[in-house]
């Protein structure tokens, strides 16, 4: 379409041919139907940058409620902090929080107090782990934590405990009334270790959310894969060493 506009419209200027009212409606029809199918195409390809723009911002590197580090962002750093423990060759370890009874707290505190109990989770996990180390909300009702070095297997027995003991603390937050409320969190806590040896992190997340949700089910409320057995048992309980 746009060659034959173009070469009738140079035509035309050049008075070449004598076109008549035929050719040059031919010609100008050419021009409008290229210039409509031209801004059709850059239309079409501004629409798409716009979504690919909008889908980008959904996944915001930051957890608008907690502050915490999103899921896709939390992948990022549990990948660079595996290259670089290849490197160091120390042991670590990655902590995957559920919180079970979310919709529960949700319909005695609403929205608002939902906030106040993830908030306090959070910083509960950070103070637990310390500053150096990334916690992340990686989905709705799952907090994961990186200890990117510890001092031994079994401080992993310390470590699952101070956290599913600190997060079953009680959490005063403002209820639909305006007055505090003190709830008791129904939670589990699932401690992969992280060996000198490679791991995908994506086997790395489905362990600890699973052990996680093992967790459930053990009074300590922390679970840890035995080293000796290969089973999923309470983190006091397992062959850590001394």
């Amino acid at each position: 379409l746009t060659l034959p506009a173009i070469g009738g419209l140079y035509a035309l200027a050049m008075n070449v041919g004598n076109l008549g009212p035929g050719p040059q409606a031919l010609v100008a029809l050419s021009a409008a139907l290229s210039n409509g199918l031209a801004g059709f195409v850059l239309w079409q390809r501004d629409r798409h940058e716009w979504k690919a723009r909008r889908n980008e911002n959904a996944e915001l590197p930051i957890d608008p409620v907690t502050k915490l580090l999103g899921s896709k962002e939390l992948v990022r750093k549990l990948i660079v902090a595996q290259r670089r423990r290849r490197r160091t060759r120390r042991d670590g370890a990655v902590l995957a929080i559920l919180i079970f009874d979310l919709d529960r707290v949700a319909a005695q505190v609403g929205s608002a107090g939902v906030h106040e109990v993830l908030i306090a989770i959070s910083g509960r996990i950070q103070r637990q782990v310390g500053v150096v180390n990334p916690v992340g909300r990686y989905w709705e009702r799952c907090f994961v934590t990186l200890v990117e070095a510890i001092h031994s297997p079994a401080w992993l027995r310390t470590l699952g405990l101070r956290v599913a003991t600190t997060l079953r603390q009680p959490i005063e937050v403002a209820g639909r009334d305006g007055e505090r409320v003190k709830l008791r969190l129904d939670i589990g806590v699932g401690v992969v270790h992280l060996g000198t040896g490679p791991l995908e992190v994506e086997d790395v997340l489905h362990d600890a959310q699973r052990m996680a949700e093992a967790a459930r089910e053990m009074r300590s409320r922390a679970a840890i894969m035995d080293p000796a057995t290969g089973q999923v048992v309470p983190v006091e309980m397992a062959n850590l060493g001394p």
